[in-house]
């Protein structure tokens, strides 16, 4: 039972570190990549959802109550990942304009302009997670 909370946590985890490997390390490394970025290739969040979903498949069965709650929320954040944060995303490019180029004389925090996702970050994260999620899950059934 605990493989269910588990495999998703070291799922996410991983996925953090690919992460961090593909977009920080090229890009001015630093941790608080690994905690705050909310964004990047591969999704994390595609990755933790999808791991959830399938572990709940693989070990209650997708005709299961728990199968289709673990579903319906893999539906609700991945659309949130690709759509709202990434319009938000958007909003505090212009904004940070807004502030560098008409507002300089005034000292104001710029914001995290790189908070959704692109649709290829979250196809990598559904694959990525399912993925290493049935390996490790096949793995521990073996043990």
């Amino acid at each position: 039972m605990y493989l269910l909370i588990i495999i998703p946590v070291v799922v996410a985890a991983i996925t953090q570190a690919v992460k961090l490997t593909i977009d920080g390390i090229p890009n001015n490394f630093s941790w608080q990549h690994l905690i705050s970025d909310y964004g990047g290739m591969p999704s994390s969040h595609g990755a933790f959802v999808t791991s959830l979903v399938t572990v709940v498949g693989l070990r209650e069965g997708v005709d299961s109550a728990a199968f289709a709650v673990a579903f319906i929320l893999m539906l609700v954040v991945l659309r949130d990942a690709i759509g709202f944060r990434r319009e938000i995303g958007k909003n505090a490019v212009l904004t940070n304009y807004i502030a560098k180029n008409l507002l300089k004389d005034k000292k104001i925090p710029l914001l995290t302009e790189r908070v959704g996702h692109k649709i290829s970050e979250v196809l990598a994260g559904i694959v990525f997670g399912g993925a290493l999620s049935a390996l490790i899950y096949f793995i521990f059934l073996a043990v």
